[in-house]
C-alpha cells in the first residue's frame, strides 16, 4: 500500500473544518449568551412601548409618511404615545393606532402648511410696507411734492426737511445750497430772492431778514398743515393696515381651499379609525356592539 493512503479519522480535511466550525458555533453562542446578558433593553416607557410591538415590523407607514425634511424620532415618539394612550392588544388593534398616528402626522402637516401659507401671505404685507418706505425715499430724493403729500410717511419727512431748513435760518442765518431747492421747489420765489437765499446776491441785511422772516412764517403755516393732513390720513391708513392684516389671516386662493379640505379629509379618517379601534377594543372586552353604520357623504340627492 503506498504511503500516506491510509489516515487518523483526525486529519481528514473535512472532518477538521467541520471540528473547528463547531468550536467557533459554540464560542459564538457563548458569546451571544453573555451580551444578552449584559442588554437590559429600553428603559423609558416611550422605548418600551416601541420594542413592544417589533414583531409587527411598525414603521412601514413611516417611510411613507415621514418626509426627509421632518422628524422621523418625532414621529415615532408619537406613535409611541399613542400606543402607550391607547394600549393596542393584537395586530389589527396596533396597526389601527400607527393609522391614527400617520393620519393625525398628515393632518399637523396640513396645519403647518396653512401656517406657513398666512406667514407668506404677512411677510408679503410687510414687504409692502417697506417698499413704501424705500418710494417714499426715492421721492424725497426727487423732491417730488405730490407724492410726499399722499402719505404719512411723507408729510413726516416734509415736516422733517423743513424743520431743517428753520433751524439753519435760526442757527446760521443762512441756507445750504440742499434747503434752498426744498424752499425753491415748495413756494414760487423770483429769481432775486433765490440768489439772496443761497448767498449769491448781496442785499442790506435788514432786507435779508425780512425775507427769512418770511420763510419762517411760511414753514410755520406748512407745519400745521401737514399735521392736519397727518391726523386726516392716520385712521385711513391704519384702517388699510388692518384689512390687510385681517384678510393676510385668511386662506382664500385655491391653495388655502385644497388645505382646508385636506384637513377636513384627514379629520374623517382620523375619527373613523379611532371608533374602529374602539368598537374593536369594546368587541375584545365582551361587550354588545351595534353594528356600525356606515354614511356616504359623498353623494347628494
Amino acid at each position: 500500500m503506498a504511503r500516506g493512503s491510509l489516515s487518523r479519522g483526525g486529519d481528514d480535511p473535512a472532518e477538521r473544518s467541520d471540528t473547528m466550525g463547531k468550536l467557533i458555533s459554540m464560542k459564538q453562542r457563548e458569546a451571544n449568551r453573555r451580551s444578552a446578558q449584559r442588554s437590559t433593553g429600553p428603559k423609558t416607557g416611550a422605548g418600551k412601548s416601541i420594542v413592544k410591538w417589533n414583531a409587527l415590523k411598525h414603521g412601514l407607514l413611516a417611510s411613507a409618511v415621514v418626509l426627509p425634511q421632518e422628524d422621523r424620532a418625532e414621529y415615532e415618539r408619537l406613535w409611541a404615545g399613542l400606543v402607550e394612550s391607547l394600549q393596542p392588544v393584537g395586530t389589527l388593534e396596533a396597526l389601527l393606532v400607527e393609522d391614527i398616528a400617520t393620519i393625525y402626522w398628515r393632518r399637523r402637516r396640513a396645519v403647518r402648511a396653512e401656517a406657513a401659507k398666512i406667514e407668506m401671505t404677512m411677510t408679503s404685507a410687510r414687504l409692502d410696507v417697506e417698499l413704501s418706505q424705500t418710494e417714499i425715499e426715492r421721492d424725497e430724493a426727487a423732491r417730488d411734492i405730490v407724492k410726499l403729500h399722499c402719505s404719512v410717511a411723507g408729510l413726516q419727512r416734509l415736516g422733517e426737511v423743513f424743520d431743517d431748513v428753520a433751524r439753519e435760518i435760526r442757527q446760521d442765518g443762512k441756507l445750504s445750497d440742499e434747503s434752498v431747492t426744498w424752499v425753491e421747489r415748495y413756494w414760487e420765489w423770483s429769481d432775486e430772492d433765490v440768489d439772496t437765499m443761497r448767498g449769491a446776491k448781496i442785499v442790506p441785511d435788514a432786507a435779508k431778514t425780512e425775507l427769512f422772516k418770511s420763510l419762517l412764517a411760511l414753514i410755520q403755516a406748512a407745519q400745521k398743515e401737514f399735521r392736519q393732513q397727518r391726523k386726516a390720513l392716520e385712521p385711513q391708513e391704519a384702517a388699510i393696515r388692518n384689512l390687510r392684516s385681517a384678510g393676510a389671516g385668511i386662506l382664500e386662493d385655491s391653495t388655502g381651499e385644497t388645505i382646508l379640505r385636506y384637513e377636513g379629509a384627514m379629520d374623517r379618517k382620523l375619527h373613523a379609525a379611532i371608533a374602529q379601534l374602539e368598537r374593536l377594543q369594546r368587541q375584545r372586552r365582551g361587550e354588545i356592539v351595534a353594528p356600525a353604520i356606515h354614511v356616504d357623504l359623498t353623494k347628494t340627492t
